[in-house]
């Protein structure tokens, strides 16, 4: 009984762990999309989101339209969100405004403007 108790707590965290975004970007009020496992927020008043460079080598990092994040991948690689704006980003003062769900500042496509890095 013991045994199988284990089992489940293990099954329950192995499950959580594989679709969740990569917490080490979780800190000054930085958001969690759960649809795509990525992490973004406000930065310098310029929107940003968690993305996978080195992981995409062995992951499928694009859904063919929007910025999508793998669960396994440890790196904490992040890029500037593109956009309209003068310099190709997405202004922002709030970590709210960069949800991908934002079709005033995200009308088509969720992706990099900026190389995805450590």
């Amino acid at each position: 009984r013991t045994t199988m108790v284990r089992g489940v707590i293990l099954l329950t965290i192995l499950v959580t762990l594989g679709y969740a975004c990569n917490y080490s970007f979780m800190r000054d009020g930085a958001r969690c999309d759960d649809e795509n496992n990525c992490t973004y927020g406000c930065h310098e008043k310029r929107c940003w989101s968690e993305c996978n460079g080195i992981c995409c080598l062995t992951t499928d990092c694009f859904d063919g339209k929007n910025l999508r994040c793998s669960p396994v991948c440890s790196i904490p690689e992040w890029c500037y969100l593109a956009g309209d704006h003068w310099d190709g980003y997405v202004q922002c003062d709030f970590n709210s405004q960069c949800s991908k769900d934002n079709k005033e500042k995200f009308p088509g496509d969720y992706r990099c403007g900026s190389t995805c890095t450590a």
